[in-house]
């Protein structure tokens, strides 16, 4: 089952600034995400740290599907295959033991 998306909830920064601690209990709770307007123009968002940790995830998941992306766009511009990707690594993982433990693993 999918979970509402919490209300959007735009104020000015005034408001904001009089009823700070009512507008944080509403986020806390999940209730709402306030847009902030400053003279007309959304300047911010207050969210909850549940919400706000959801959308870290989020962009850290999609920056790591990307980052596999271009990775993969290069080595088969270097006509690199996947296994020999993986005896790279194996050998740079050797070579990193040997540095580190004076032998090989």
């Amino acid at each position: 089952m999918l979970e509402e998306l919490p209300l959007k909830k735009v104020i000015g920064a005034t408001e904001v600034r009089n009823h700070v601690g009512t507008f944080l209990n509403r986020v806390h709770r999940g209730d709402e995400h306030l847009v902030i307007e400053k003279l007309g123009i959304p300047v911010a968002v207050v969210i909850s740290m549940k919400d706000y940790e959801q959308c870290r995830r989020f962009l850290a998941e999609q920056m790591f599907k990307d980052l596999g992306r271009k990775m993969g766009a290069a080595a088969e511009r270097q006509g690199l295959t996947e296994e020999k990707l993986i005896e790279q690594m194996e050998d740079d993982r050797a070579a990193v033991y040997a540095e580190m433990y004076g032998r090989k693993a």
